[in-house]
């Protein structure tokens, strides 16, 4: 689930270009021990991860219709939350260590089920505690490149994945 905490606009008329920021929090469910023995009462607890999607828009010449074209997104932070208000997991920092913080505890419990993650995305601190991070100040390099009207930006991760699915989007969806 993505719940919304707020978003800006920024919009240059000459260039009819736009990137739109938001701020949402991902909430995701996990629940741990439900095939234990009987009488053993499973972990359910859900990871909060703030983050911050960006959306490059540009007006379609043609229609008039705005379309986005790109979207990125920083990982700031993230948390557990008890479901029954007293009870979580405890991660060993080993497992914690595996990803960054932005989505750590998210990572590791998504691991959990099996899925790859991928430890290149983009976060808010860097290596250096405190420090921003290099890949997220390219992002907001590459919004100023967008706003100015650069027919391509590169939106790449360090892994070399790219950011758009290929197509464009019509009014967001």
């Amino acid at each position: 689930m993505h719940r919304e905490c707020g978003t800006t606009v920024e919009l240059n008329p000459t260039t009819q270009r736009a990137v739109g920021k938001m701020k949402a929090t991902i909430t995701q469910r996990f629940s741990l021990g439900a095939a234990g023995p009987p009488g053993v009462d499973p972990v359910v607890f859900d990871v909060d991860c703030d983050s911050r999607f960006h959306f490059f828009c540009f007006k379609d010449a043609e229609t008039g219709a705005w379309r986005v074209k790109y979207v990125k997104l920083i990982y700031d932070k993230d948390k557990l939350v008890p479901v029954d208000g007293k009870t979580l997991p405890t991660f060993t920092s080993e497992v914690l260590e595996k990803y960054p913080v932005g989505y750590r505890y998210l990572g590791a419990a998504q691991s959990m089920l099996g899925h790859d993650i991928d430890v290149a995305l983009p976060t808010i601190q860097g290596p250096e505690s405190g420090a921003a991070h290099r890949r997220w100040l390219d992002l907001y390099e590459a919004v100023e490149q967008w706003l100015e009207g650069a027919e391509d930006v590169d939106l790449t991760t360090e892994n070399g994945q790219g950011t758009s699915n290929g197509k464009d989007h019509k009014n967001g969806h």
